[in-house]
């Protein structure tokens, strides 16, 4: 489209005017091509013909859309041209309040002449991180630009601040040096950083002073070198120095001051330290008070210089070298005041006398006479000798001035070099920052040398500033592959060539300072020869012949030469130079020694020279003059600023008068043009300044996209084809990879479109509504009309007809009507009446049966609920009793297991005494044998005996005779002794036979017994059996009713999913159950064989049974079975029959053994029955002894013997046979117990055996070389997520204080020392290797403050002890007081706390600004506005992550689950969440003070509905009481304030009345920034926002504007009792603390 084209009604544009520069006016009449006027009418309503000339066709500047105006960039807008950047730059520093505005590359900065709450630390944070574009602009968003970049290319950063003395240029540069401080704090314990800031005080007090255009002027350039190590930490920095103004110590202008230090000096005068000084006030020194105010208002000159002493003592310089400084500047105060006299017309004189003179000489410890000789005479070196020549009191003042001047830049650069040193590091630094404060261009009344060098050195960094920008444009191109077009601009190199080329300015004025008699005149005329007329750049003025006049890049200046040659040579005497080298004072005499080191060195990592060179002899030195020691330092600056990436900062002077936020728009344009920002402008309006991203472009121009478009999937397609369609001309846009370029004017055109379409919109809904309510009004009025002419007609009508007759029949017409009226109504009332009454009887029967139906269905329903209740509580009372009766068999078994141990180690009892009884019996046996060898032996005697009878029968024959009458008395003897025997013999069968009686009437009762005990068995075999088979019956019963419910099951699955967990655990146990039936089976082939092996079938069967119950019991206890089985699993377990099995099994192993024992007692009853025929037959073999005896009279004597000896023997066995009777009954008494024990165990079927448990204390015994396995295993190498999810999260904690409780018990208190140090150490070392791992933190956070409420529950003290139960009060620590370590633990607790919420805010933190402010969550509310932003290419972002609320959500959600499953307090989480929403309030609300295109009508209603999100989770999850909703408050009301009317005097009051959480700077703040996103939004008035601030002065609720985001809330830790008791607390295997015991 061409650009007259643009030029229709309504569009503006800006004219020339001669007090604003541009005025704005409306065109009232379309231009046609060719016309010499355009019609205008300026706001005031004037009416104007403004010529074009039509040759030309130099129409005038359009101006912007509303919509564009108070843009963060100038270079975002439509058209670009001088009068637009200036018109912006007014509407956002009058209006907005806002100083900063980008300009391209370039932060263009307005001093406000007032102090603003925006350069806090709060702001510094807000804006680190950030990338360029995102905040609004500010000197810490081009610090923190620089910063990036230079940890991202690891490549050097420069800061240029340049503009006008009073512009702001040294507070822009101490605020980024500030900055790079702030957010890079060295690791050292040297404090680098304050010591980079505390060299600001110093060097403003040194080298700034007030002049009429500020009352802070550096009069020095300066460029800081901030060096960093390889982690981006400030590890020193280098400062530079360039054209100190030395004039201004011996010469102010009116209103102006000498530097800071003099006045800082002379205020603090009457110090005790500072009287050997003998100062004054200011107003007595001539060097200070030549500008007639020695006072700055609102500036302490004595305060000021406290200040100042302190920063000399941070930089380390020591009292004694502070007093040489202040020595060396009272003596410049006092050698002013020296009084020079004139004698003669040739001669001049000093007195010796001079009291300021001997001071002078005092304290630079100099000679008072040759000082007075040197500042009047001067030396002259001729070829052959050197003469002493009087100087005339002009030249004796100039040599006194010259030497004070000397002196004061040698103690300034003596200053610079002991801050370097100050600064200096060691190592080598990895990348450094600079930071340039230097002066601006200057053109004067009245311009000098000074002026000279100052707009020498812009035209230098402006060259460089333009190469700059046309390579970043160039760059910006190639990277969107956009054909590269050369664009020209002003080359200033033709100027710099006039200045510092071969023969140029600088040259020839230095040629001229060589020569003895040169002069200015001389110089010239050397100019003018060499350029006038040959050079376009150089004129002569007109009205004066000492002066030259050069052509720089902003402007013409005229410069005076008088001056120059003496300010170039800067001359000093050398008579005064030897008298100050032999000062003994000396700091003052190093300052004119030979081979000084140079100051300011530079250490980078290019090769450059130092900037300022040292001070050579005086000999030498005459011969480098300023100027060319003033070109080589800007020459290295340069190379170091071009092996920098350089980042510009331009200070604008608004006024001239430092009033508040007023804008002068002349005094603006000139300094805009003089750095550089116009020329920002006008290369980028030679291409493509309009620069969109095709997102952008498409939310912006949906509107004017077709369906047909629309239809198409690619945005970046959609948006070529719309282009071809609405701009014909394929050369005003290109399109590149991620961006579309425009030219200027172009956006504008289709702002324009965008706006017809939307006005024809609006028209036509216009339209429409207007018809519908005009064409509402007409049928009403038509409706009306037709009424009145109803009745009017009806009027007319009874006036013709109306007479006597027909009044007359229209009366009696109108009674009969009335009875016939009557007479219908009535019938017409009987029938409704009797309808009425039929309806009413219906509908009350109706009502009755519907009633009585209810009633009846509510009865049925009540019998219904009645059978299910009680066939529920009947399923229910029957699964419980399955369960009981599962639990009870499970107990049972392992109760008979351990009977059958018992009875197994009674049995082995058993077999071990009847072993030994069979050892005693054999002992017997081997008796009776030899009792027959006796008998044998007493045979063969018998036989030995007969023979020898035989042999003696002869004699005994003859001495029978004589025998006969003995042997009669023998046989009467022997009849007596055989009567004894038989009755003796008679007692003893009798004796005999009743013990074999008793014995075998004991064992036939015995036999009795067991033969009941074996039925009493098998009666309670089949009770058993039968009530196993019930069971079953029952169990499929079960399954039935199962089959039936699975419906309801289905319904209650969601309360069973902690079962069919539990379920799916026991899959695995229960796949153990089909081994038991091959087991059983082996089980019972293996009885078999034990009735062969009684030994083997025994251990066997041991075996066997231990293993069957290992099995059952799957390793639980029977705690663990209860709660782990449910009666589902019983049923499972149970289905096949494998319990009953199991039983039938253990039956017949118990079985064996009573028949073992039967076996036994047989064997054992044979054996009596042996013996006692063993006794009949002895006693058979006595009785025949007997006879055999009586035969014989020799034998009777050994046969009593034997006798004898028999029956002692049967006594003995008598004995033996009451003790084996003792055994027998022993033994009887055992089996008789084991089947008592057996029928109890059989009879317990429907109770729980009880079952004997260990009591615990609650205490667990840690060994002292356990302690530190207990703290690696239970605090270093815990896993918190395993604890979650299996157990108790608090476990651990319990755990330790249990070990505690040992300890405490113990009365250890060495123990009770080592483990709580022990411990607490743990916990430090766990949070600190995880300080960033969240469930870590949260779960020893958890566990600590749970340990903390276990030492205050079992402390002892009353108001602990409240909610204890008596155990745990019995429980109690007994012994040492922990109150100590409590507190201890609490400020553990708290600190775990901090690191805590420290990192949920640093997950969070990124997500609020996307989430809260960025992201749209009200689709299609917010419309993207042209911005046309162009973000760095370092500092944007091509892929992020867009954060949205549901993330923001998601993370909240994700902290409030996981405190939760850590058993956190819920006090101590409501905490938690009042601080993250803090943070989300307070990050949110700074960023929205902080970004100008974040404030609109539209994104304050996204912020509300945001705030409705988080206030809706806050319900969710039971937070309201945590007062999380309030910290939001500030946030709701500023998006309240964006979405309120701001028109009249009502809405000024209900503003001031509801914005409470807002203080008036943040109110005033957000109403400043407020824009407009659309052209049908109004602009707030800067009336309005005036009368909402003055209403707000009276609330005094200070000048903060940033809310500090890292504000904490008191933390308080609730104490809550645990009602766990400690002796229930189990420990998992899991944490491998085997060795720990449990008391």
């Amino acid at each position: 489209m061409a650009v007259a084209e643009l030029y229709t009604k309504y569009n503006s544009v800006w004219i020339p005017d001669p007090d604003e520069v541009w005025q704005s006016a409306e065109i009232t009449k379309d231009y046609k091509k060719g016309s010499d006027v355009l019609f205008l009418q300026l706001e005031d309503g004037t009416e104007l013909e403004y010529p074009i000339d039509p040759v030309k066709t130099q129409l005038p500047p359009l101006r912007n859309p509303d919509i564009l105006v108070g843009e963060n960039d100038l270079t975002a807008l439509s058209y670009l041209h001088e009068p637009a950047v200036l018109h912006n730059l007014k509407v956002r520093f009058v209006d907005s309040k806002l100083i900063y505005t980008y300009c391209g590359i370039i932060l263009v900065a307005i001093n406000p002449y007032k102090e603003i709450p925006i350069y806090g630390d709060a702001i510094i944070h807000a804006y680190s991180g950030q990338n360029m574009g995102d905040m609004d602009p500010h000197i810490f968003a081009v610090s923190e630009e620089a910063y990036k970049q230079m940890a991202r290319k690891n490549r050097n950063q420069s800061i240029i601040v340049s503009g006008e003395s009073g512009a702001g240029k040294t507070v822009s540069a101490r605020y980024a040096m500030r900055y790079f401080a702030t957010v890079s704090k060295s690791s050292s314990k040297a404090c680098v950083e304050d010591k980079v800031l505390a060299s600001n005080p110093i060097t403003e007090a040194i080298g700034n002073a007030k002049t009429t255009r500020n009352d802070n002027s550096s009069r020095f350039g300066k460029y800081t070198e901030i060096s960093f190590n390889n982690q981006y930490r400030i590890i020193g920095a280098n400062m530079r120095t360039y054209l100190l103004e030395k004039s201004r110590v011996v010469f102010q202008a009116e209103n102006e001051r000498n530097y800071h230090i003099f006045y800082q000096l002379c205020a603090s005068a009457d110090r005790p330290e500072f009287k050997h000084l003998k100062l004054a006030p200011a107003e007595n020194f001539s060097y200070v008070n030549m500008g007639g105010n020695t006072v700055i208002d609102g500036i302490n000159d004595r305060t000021d210089f406290i200040e100042t002493q302190k920063t000399f003592s941070l930089l380390g310089l020591n009292k004694d070298f502070q007093m040489d400084i202040f020595k060396v500047l009272a003596g410049i105060l006092h050698l002013g005041n020296v009084e020079i006299k004139a004698v003669g017309d040739d001669k001049s004189s000093v007195k010796h006398d001079d009291n300021h003179l001997k001071v002078f000489s005092e304290l630079l410890e100099i000679k008072l006479e040759k000082m007075a000789h040197g500042l009047c005479h001067r030396k002259i070196a001729t070829t052959s000798d050197t003469v002493v020549k009087p100087m005339t009191k002009v030249q004796a003042i100039n040599a006194r001035d010259a030497l004070a001047k000397h002196i004061y830049a040698h103690l300034f650069s003596c200053i610079v070099d002991h801050i370097n040193k100050a600064l200096q590091f060691t190592g080598k630094k990895h990348t450094f920052i600079g930071v340039l404060d230097i002066y601006g261009f200057e053109t004067f009344d009245v311009n000098s040398f000074e002026q000279f060098c100052i707009n020498y050195a812009n035209e230098k960094l402006q060259q460089q500033f333009n190469l700059h920008v046309f390579k970043l444009e160039q760059d910006e191109y190639m990277k969107e592959d956009i054909p590269w077009a050369l664009i020209e601009f002003n080359d200033n190199q033709p100027c710099i060539d006039l200045i510092e080329a071969k023969m140029g300015i600088l040259e020839l004025l230095d040629e001229e300072c060589l020569l003895p008699q040169g002069t200015e005149e001389n110089w010239l005329q050397k100019l003018q020869n060499n350029y006038l007329n040959k050079n376009p750049l150089f004129e002569k003025p007109r009205m004066s012949s000492k002066a030259f006049i050069i052509l720089h890049f902003a402007d013409k200046v005229q410069y005076e030469c008088d001056g120059f040659l003496e300010k170039n040579r800067d001359t000093l005497y050398e008579e005064l130079i030897d008298v100050l080298k032999k000062s003994k004072l000396s700091l003052l005499a190093d300052f004119f020694q030979e081979n000084e080191p140079s100051t300011g060195s530079l250490r980078a990592n290019i090769k450059v020279r130092p900037a300022r060179p040292g001070f050579k002899s005086f000999n030498k030195q005459h011969r480098t003059t300023v100027g060319s020691k003033f070109r080589n330092s800007l020459h290295l600056l340069m190379e170091t600023l071009n092996a920098t990436t350089p980042h510009y900062v331009r200070c604008i002077k608004p006024n001239d008068l430092k009033l508040q936020f007023e804008y002068d728009s002349k005094r603006v344009v000139q300094q805009l043009r003089a750095c550089g920002v116009l020329e920002t402008i006008r290369i980028s309006a030679q291409s493509y300044p309009s620069r969109w991203t095709y997102f952008e472009f498409f939310s912006r121009y949906r509107i004017l996209m077709s369906q047909q478009d629309l239809a198409l999937d690619d945005k970046k397609q959609i948006c070529k084809e719309v282009l071809k369609h609405l701009i014909q001309d394929p050369n005003q846009y290109q399109f590149g990879k991620t961006k579309i370029f425009f030219r200027a004017g172009q956006v504008a055109y289709l702002e324009k479109l965008r706006a017809d379409k939307l006005r024809a919109a609006s028209v036509t809904i216009q339209k429409n509504l207007r018809c519908w309510i005009q064409r509402k009004k007409f049928l009403k009025m038509k409706r009306a009309a037709i009424i009145i002419q109803q009745y009017v007609r009806g009027e007319r009508a009874i006036r013709h007809v109306l007479n006597a007759a027909t009044l007359k029949q229209s009366w009696g017409a109108v009674i009969i009507q009335k009875h016939w009226r009557r007479f219908l109504l009535s019938r017409r009332y009987q029938l409704i009446l009797m309808a009425t009454i039929r309806i009413q009887s219906f509908t009350r029967g109706w009502l009755a049966r519907r009633t009585y139906e209810k009633m009846l269905q509510d009865q049925k329903a009540l019998v219904i609920q009645k059978h299910v209740r009680a066939w529920l509580v009947r399923r229910r009372y029957q699964s419980i009793r399955r369960f009981v009766l599962n639990i009870q068999l499970s107990f049972r078994v392992k109760q008979l297991h351990k009977k059958l141990d018992e009875q197994s180690k009674e049995n082995k009892g058993l077999l071990e005494r009847l072993t030994h009884m069979s050892t005693v019996h054999s002992a017997d046996l081997n008796k009776y044998q030899k009792l027959e060898e006796e008998l044998q032996k007493t045979v063969t005697q018998k036989q030995f005996i007969e023979e020898q009878v035989k042999k003696s029968k002869g004699q005994t024959e003859q001495t029978l005779s004589e025998f006969r009458k003995q042997t009669l008395s023998l046989q009467a003897q022997n009849q007596k002794l055989e009567k004894q025997h038989q009755e003796q013999t008679q007692e003893m069968k009798e004796k005999i036979t009743e013990i074999t009686r008793q014995h075998l009437s004991e064992l036939e009762r015995e036999e009795q017994q067991r033969r009941t005990l074996e039925n009493n068995f098998e009666t309670q075999k089949e009770s058993y059996e039968q009530q196993i088979k019930a069971l079953i019956d029952q169990v499929k019963h079960l399954q039935e009713e199962r089959i039936q419910l699975q419906e309801q099951v289905q319904e209650e699955y969601l309360i069973n999913d902690g079962l069919r967990k539990e379920l799916a655990q026991l899959a695995d146990e229960a796949l153990v159950i089909p081994k038991l039936k091959g087991d059983i089976a082996t089980l019972e082939m293996k009885s078999q064989d034990l009735e062969m092996c009684l030994q083997k079938q025994r251990k066997e069967m041991r075996e066997k049974v231990e293993e069957i119950t290992k099995q059952l019991l799957g390793g639980l206890e029977g705690e663990e079975l209860r709660k782990r089985l449910s009666p589902e699993d019983m049923e499972q377990l149970n289905e096949d029959g494998e319990l009953w099995l199991a039983y039938e099994g253990l039956k017949r192993a118990t079985r064996v053994m009573e028949i073992h024992i039967q076996s036994q007692k047989e064997n054992y009853e044979k054996e009596i029955e042996e013996l006692s025929f063993r006794i009949d037959q002895l006693c058979e073999e006595t009785t025949h002894l007997q006879q055999k005896v009586q035969a014989e009279n020799d034998t009777n004597e050994t046969i009593r013997q034997e006798l004898t000896r028999l029956a002692k023997e049967n006594l003995d066995l008598e004995e033996r046979l009451d003790q084996k009777e003792k055994q027998i009954r022993k033994l009887q008494n055992q089996i008789k117990s084991l089947t008592k024990n057996m029928d109890r165990g059989h009879r317990a079927n429907g109770k729980v055996s009880p079952i004997v448990k260990k009591e615990f204390l609650g205490m667990l015994e840690c060994k002292a070389e356990d302690e530190e396995k207990l703290i690696k295993n239970l605090i270093l190498d815990l896993k918190p997520r395993g604890v979650v999810v299996n157990m108790i999260p608090v476990l651990p904690a319990s755990i330790l204080f249990m070990c505690i409780r040992y300890a405490d018990d113990s009365n250890d208190a060495e123990m009770l020392k080592s483990l709580m140090n022990s411990l607490l150490d743990g916990i430090k070392k766990v949070t600190k290797n995880h300080d960033e791992d969240f469930e870590m933190l949260s779960f020893w956070l958890s566990n600590s403050v749970h340990f903390l409420n276990c030492l205050k529950q079992y402390s002892g003290e009353e108001e602990f002890m409240k909610h204890n139960t008596p155990q745990q009060n019995n429980q109690c620590l007994k012994n040492f007081d922990l109150s100590e370590y409590r507190q201890i633990l609490s400020d553990l607790a708290i600190h775990i706390y901090q690191q805590l919420i420290q990192v949920m805010e640093d997950d969070l933190q990124p997500m609020i600004v996307s989430g809260m402010l960025e992201h749209e969550s009200l689709q299609g509310i917010s419309s993207m506005k042209p911005t046309g932003l162009r973000k760095r290419s370092s500092s944007y972002r091509e892929e992020v992550d867009k954060y949205t609320i549901s993330s923001i959500l998601q993370q909240l959600s994700y902290y409030f689950t996981t405190m939760c499953q850590h058993d956190m307090d819920t006090d101590l989480i409501k905490q938690a969440v009042k601080q993250l929403f803090f943070l989300i309030g307070t990050i949110t609300l700074n960023n929205l003070f902080l970004r100008k295109d974040m404030c609109s009508c539209r994104k304050g209603m996204q912020i509300r509905c945001n705030i409705s999100y988080l206030e809706e989770w806050l319900k969710e999850k039971n937070m309201q009481s945590s007062n999380a909703k309030e910290t939001l408050e500030p946030l709701s009301q500023a998006a309240w304030l964006l979405q309120v009317n701001k028109i009249t005097d009502d809405d000024v009051k209900e503003i001031c009345e509801k914005c409470s959480a807002l203080s008036a700077v943040q109110i005033v703040k957000i109403l400043n920034s407020y824009t407009p996103i659309d052209d049908f939004e109004k602009r707030l008035a800067p009336s309005f926002v005036r009368k909402v601030q003055s209403q707000l002065n009276s609330r005094g609720d200070g000048s903060t504007l940033i809310i500090d985001a890292k504000y904490r809330f008191q933390v308080t830790f609730p104490f809550s009792p645990s009602p766990q008791a400690l002796e229930t607390v189990q420990i998992p295997s899991s944490f491998k603390l085997n060795f720990l015991t449990q008391i």
